[in-house]
């Protein structure tokens, strides 16, 4: 079937370069698996039932006079009580539904939005290693399979206790986290340099697209068919995917069905001129690498980024309708815009950023640096900005679009950095940073949760924004001192010399 399969695409598709259909394969392949991993966001907002005493100073402040949120009962009974209540909505729940709503305080919702990385923190290393060694191709269907598997099965978890939703998403993160890393392993395999920055930005960032469609879509889906059906659709979906990589997808050039021979030894000539070709490596040099400045500095900086990534991705939902009053379908279409301009920055910085090397107008470093600048410093800025936006919901998503369009400037630094300074290791190292990473994306709920302490006012959301401040900036100092761009020399320890032997090892990871 693979074979018959293969030779309809090579008929049809011949006049397509190989690389670019891989592309478009892991750019769904990170848009549904992104959608499967958030889709959590919004539809706990429909899940819970809020308590209103909880939510009415926070959004009396931005809905005062707004008689068909807020209504104001008079006196009742001559005791001189007046009672303020808010009706609860009932958004993602179908009519005849006899669910109320599951009884979940913020502590207990701050817990079940972070679960994802209870898993995800341990098999990020792991994951980018055995990338490296049997391929990206197995790896990364692996993450589809799974991942779709788990969110098929939320729902009935949700129903039966949080505990054993928190353990479904623990398991689903355990099994996505090789998501990333396995990717960056297949990025020197594949793709020349002066490509990078453009391979990383459309496919990668097409977990920023799923962002957006998916706070959008989801929103509209709870709303229209209940909060199951936002796990179940994407679930479904993520199986199809994840089957079709696994017939689809090559590890290497040679290895694929359909490249062309001038395909083929473009990659493979330019590659190796550069300086940064892939060799299959026996074993990693963990003293050399945990002793490299470059790498713990791009392992900072990513950490601080993914920090304040979280917190407005999980966040951002319960922000828009605990204090800016806005209803599920509206919330979706709004939270997801940031999301949207996250991805045009990434395009926009890579198309930028390539077209600047290729001319010789500046260096590989200094565009590390620049980028990581733009990326770190501004967002900082402008969440400062956003916390003191008030009730004004077009300010609060435009100052967040800008937010994240500068940040797309990642793709020129953080993202790529890795298989810059160390193209055989990338898939592990990778993993370092990104397990970093998810330990701070585990942390930003938690720590947001407990700052708002059930409080839903502008003021404890301040706070919060306030708190990705240091988170943005101190990394980044640091980043901007002691970065690289060069292949560092333990990059070539334990390399296979022998070519007999390292395609034996390419069959068996096929």
């Amino acid at each position: 079937m693979e074979n018959s399969l293969n030779g309809i695409l090579q008929r049809l598709c011949g006049c397509i370069p190989a690389r670019v259909s891989l592309g478009v394969l892991a750019f769904l392949g990170f848009v549904i698996m992104t959608s499967v991993r958030i889709n959590l966001s919004v539809a706990i907002v429909a899940m819970v039932r809020q308590n209103s005493s909880n939510i009415i100073k926070g959004r009396a402040e931005c809905q005062q006079g707004n008689e068909s949120w807020l209504v104001l009962e008079q006196e009742k009974g001559g005791g001189g009580n007046s009672t303020t209540s808010i009706p609860w909505e009932e958004d993602g729940r179908m009519e005849g539904d006899e669910d109320e709503g599951l009884e979940w305080d913020e502590m207990t919702q701050g817990l079940v939005l972070a679960s994802f990385f209870y898993g995800y923190i341990f098999t990020q290393i792991i994951g980018g290693r055995f990338a490296e060694v049997y391929g990206t191709r197995i790896t990364f269907g692996l993450c589809g399979l799974t991942s779709g598997f788990f969110t098929l099965l939320s729902p009935i978890a949700a129903r039966y206790h949080y505990g054993a939703l928190i353990a479904v998403r623990a398991l689903m993160g355990f099994f996505q986290g090789p998501m990333w890393p396995s990717m960056h392993a297949l990025v020197p395999r594949w793709i020349p340099p002066l490509e990078k920055s453009r391979f990383v930005s459309c496919v990668y960032f097409g977990s920023n697209l799923s962002m957006m469609a998916t706070l959008a879509v989801s929103g509209i889906i709870v709303d229209s068919l209940g909060w199951d059906a936002a796990f179940y659709i994407p679930g479904t979906i993520c199986l199809v995917w994840a089957l079709c990589w696994l017939l689809l997808v090559a590890d290497t050039p040679t290895q694929h069905p359909r490249i062309s021979q001038e395909e083929k030894e473009y990659i493979e000539n330019v590659v190796r001129k550069s300086g940064s070709s892939w060799k299959r490596p026996r074993k990693v040099p963990w003293r050399s690498l945990l002793t490299c400045v470059p790498f713990w500095v791009t392992v900072a900086v990513d950490v601080g980024n993914m920090f304040g990534l979280t917190v407005f991705f999980s966040l951002l939902p319960t922000y828009m309708k605990n204090v800016l009053g806005f209803s599920i379908k509206e919330n979706g279409l709004l939270s997801s815009l940031p999301f949207l301009f996250r991805y045009l920055g990434a395009l926009t910085f890579s198309f930028f950023g390539d077209w600047i090397i290729s001319t010789d107008k500046l260096r590989f470093i200094t565009m590390r640096r620049l980028s990581s600048a733009i990326a770190m410093f501004f967002p900082a800025i402008l969440a400062v900005v956003t916390a003191y936006s008030g009730c004004s919901a077009a300010a609060t998503v435009s100052f967040l679009c800008l937010m994240n369009f500068t940040n797309g400037a990642v793709v020129n630094s953080i993202l790529v950095n890795y298989t810059d300074i160390a193209p055989n290791f990338s898939g592990t190292i990778f993993g370092i940073g990104n397990t970093a990473g998810a330990i701070m994306m585990f942390l930003a709920p938690v720590c947001a949760a407990a700052v708002i302490q059930g409080q839903q006012t502008m003021l404890q959301w301040r706070k919060v924004f306030w708190m990705c401040v240091p988170m943005y900036v101190v990394p980044e100092v640091f980043y901007l001192i002691f970065c690289s761009a060069t292949v560092q020399p333990w990059n070539s320890a334990g390399e296979e010399e022998d070519e007999e032997e390292a395609a034996s090892l390419d069959k068996l990871s096929i």
